[in-house]
């Protein structure tokens, strides 16, 4: 479906409210997600936190499977916004690697060891 069409099965309610097919809600979404991160980041970090609180509480834990499942769903969300501490964790993990990697690199080319520093330099430059 093109930018600016709608469906057949899409409609808006008397309240305003639309409604749209499962294939172009998802569509939809990555792509809000990404232009709106902070307003989907709070609404998930809220409800997450709430539903959490309510699975400890004595005699809701019948909501324990339900935040249990909805994990996965939210980690999507997150990441489509851009935010996946994972992801995050990772990429420091790489540069702080790769900053090693070229300090190592400059203390060989110090010592005299160009020919010892010329394959790492070629190994991280390949990249």
């Amino acid at each position: 479906m093109k930018t600016g069409e709608s469906s057949l099965y899409s409609y808006i309610d008397h309240q305003g409210k639309l409604y749209l097919p499962f294939d172009e809600a998802l569509e939809l979404a990555p792509k809000f997600c990404a232009a709106q991160p902070s307003a989907v980041l709070a609404g998930v970090e809220v409800t997450e936190r709430e539903w959490a609180q309510e699975a400890r509480t004595p005699g809701d834990e019948y909501m324990v499977p339900l935040v249990s499942e909805f994990r996965a769903a939210w980690a999507l969300v997150r990441q489509w916004t851009g935010h996946d501490p994972a992801v995050a964790a990772r990429k420091a993990t790489i540069l702080k690697l790769k900053r090693l990697v070229w300090d190592a690199i400059y203390v060989l080319q110090k010592a005299g060891l160009d020919s010892e520093a010329a394959r790492p330099r070629r190994a991280i430059q390949k990249r």
